[in-house]
């Protein structure tokens, strides 16, 4: 419970035909009878009541309406309201004003949903979801953070802490009648459920690495030789003449970078300046030094080849430079319209591969999907999950307690140090969800949150 009233303009500082302002805290409706125009009601729980905000000498601010939200029925847990007003700046920033004049203060980032966390009304793992929720840059991410602000990972790591409690009854069992046979689990069954729960751990944060590439992104970088057709892929694939395309070699000068969602995954293309030995031109050289930049930082390296011709040493030497990052490489065997067998594409090193033809459009499907699978593998949505890094982090430490876990087991340690590793184990997974958390933890999950939320 907090003693303090908050106040935020929740639809953002922008013009436009209303604004909400949001307020949430005991004794927020005191607040409410000062300056509201209607003196005599008694704000009832999920209603909404047409009135005036009204100023300290009583003239009117603006024509609005309260949605009233008692205690626990409301986002936060708390007595709160929310205030409908026009959206313009200057009058939704007056009747914020008025309500802080009158015993609110500002809100903080994330302040809102880290008192739902603390009043209970969610977890951290739905906390995370609020913010991608908003954040969501495709109706694939929306719908999975959706499923996560449900309660769909919280679910599964009620699930995986049931047997743990199990495995820890179990192993109390051994510690209280150690010189009876009360239990019937077996060292191998002990095993068997500890390896079991160390794989959903570790299914876990794969799909936490899934998670990160569907709401943050993936950067691709774009090389090749000049004129092998990398401003024409680039082109094709986000379907608009954003770079120049010219029979010239080394027409692009610079990094050219464009935002584009495939396959409902967000994904940055870097269409870079073709990668040459040496060249007499200061600002191609330039180019070329941003291009191997640009490749230290991609998730993904798309490197073009021409089909219609032999590798020459351009080529080569673009294999060397990408060869200690050839699992993020997938060649792009261009111009499949005009291959002329002289090619061979096994003289390539890569294992991903793709044929394509920039001017038909031959292969482009193809090469979203091995987007898709690099960037989410075969995780399925619904078992998707957003963390932040401090969840991560413990996640690992939770898998770390489980090989140790195995470790002890095998080798007969007493049973009262394997309780204390279980009891360990519980506790991480506490952690993870914030049933155990610190302040240092809370200020790190909300402080990126937006004003109002």
């Amino acid at each position: 419970m907090h003693d303090d009233i908050i106040a935020a303009i929740a639809t953002g500082y922008v013009e436009s035909a209303i604004a909400v302002i949001r307020v949430s805290g005991y004794g927020c409706y005191d607040i409410l009878k000062k300056i509201f125009s209607r003196k005599k009601i008694n704000f009832e729980d999920k209603r909404i009541y047409y009135g005036h905000i009204l100023d300290e000498n009583g003239s009117i601010v603006d024509e609005v309406l309260v949605s009233i939200f008692r205690s626990p029925h409301s986002y936060t847990g708390e007595d709160s309201f929310e205030i409908s007003c026009h959206g313009g700046l200057m009058v939704s920033n007056a009747v914020l004003q008025i309500v802080l004049n009158n015993g609110a203060r500002m809100a903080r980032p994330g302040e809102f949903t880290k008192r739902a966390f603390l009043n209970g009304k969610m977890d951290l793992s739905q906390a995370e979801a609020v913010a991608k929720v908003i954040s969501a840059k495709s109706s694939r991410a929306l719908h999975i953070a959706q499923l996560q602000l449900k309660g769909n990972f919280s679910n599964e790591i009620g699930e995986i802490r049931k047997d743990i409690l199990l495995l820890l009854a179990e192993n109390e069992v051994n510690i209280d009648y150690v010189d009876e046979e009360l239990s019937d689990f077996s060292k191998e069954k002990r095993l068997s459920m500890v390896n079991n729960i160390y794989e959903r751990l570790s299914s876990i944060l794969r799909a936490s690495q899934s998670g990160k590439s569907l709401f943050d992104g993936m950067k691709i970088s774009i090389v090749g030789k000049p004129n092998v057709g990398k401003s024409s892929l680039l082109n094709k694939i986000i379907g608009i003449d954003r770079s120049i395309v010219t029979d010239i070699p080394g027409t692009t000068r610079d990094v050219v970078s464009e935002q584009i969602t495939i396959k409902g995954i967000p994904f940055t293309l870097l269409d870079t300046a073709g990668i040459r030995k040496s060249s007499d031109d200061v600002i191609e050289n330039l180019g070329i030094e941003r291009t191997v930049d640009a490749i230290k930082k991609s998730d993904i390296i798309l490197a073009l080849f021409d089909l219609s011709s032999q590798l020459n040493e351009e080529d080569y030497d673009i294999i060397n430079r990408l060869q200690k990052n050839s699992n993020r490489v997938i060649a792009i065997l261009n111009k499949y319209d005009k291959k002329s067998g002289l090619f061979n594409k096994g003289i390539i090193p890569f294992k991903r591969q793709i044929q394509i033809s920039c001017k038909t459009g031959y292969g482009l499907e193809e090469l979203a999907n091995e987007l898709e699978e690099i960037a989410i593998g075969n995780i399925a949505d619904s078992d998707i999950v957003s963390m932040n890094a401090s969840q991560i982090t413990i996640l690992k430490q939770g898998m770390k307690l489980c090989k140790d876990l195995l470790n002890d087991i095998k080798g007969d340690i007493d049973p009262a140090l394997i309780s204390v590793e279980i009891t360990g184990l519980i506790d991480i997974l506490d952690e993870i969800i914030g049933k155990i958390t610190t302040e240092d933890m809370l200020d790190v999950m909300f402080r990126n949150f937006c004003v109002g939320k």
